[in-house]
């Protein structure tokens, strides 16, 4: 069960991870982001539908995501208790 445990800690972590990622990415080039003003006083449409950086997905998405990176973790951390155990003679 400690297993377990660290498992879902380091999917947290790397999901976390991930999402920070992601939130930086965006910010940085949203803070990057220079208009060419000329170009948009022609333009009749709205830039709100124009830009978009970062997709989203599914909240049910994310969580079984999380799931199978800790089923994943939780794998090879047993595996690797297992061979660690084990003598290699």
């Amino acid at each position: 069960m400690k297993l377990l445990w660290q498992a879902a800690a380091g999917a947290a972590f790397i999901h976390g991870l991930y999402w920070m990622t992601a939130f930086l990415f965006a910010y940085v080039k949203t803070m990057m982001y220079q208009p060419n003003i000329e170009m948009l006083l022609g333009n009749e449409q709205v830039l709100q539908t124009e830009v978009a950086f970062v997709n989203t997905l599914s909240p049910l998405w994310y969580g079984a995501s999380f799931m199978a990176v800790t089923l994943m973790l939780w794998g090879l951390m047993a595996l690797f208790k297992k061979a660690a155990s084990t003598p290699s003679w």
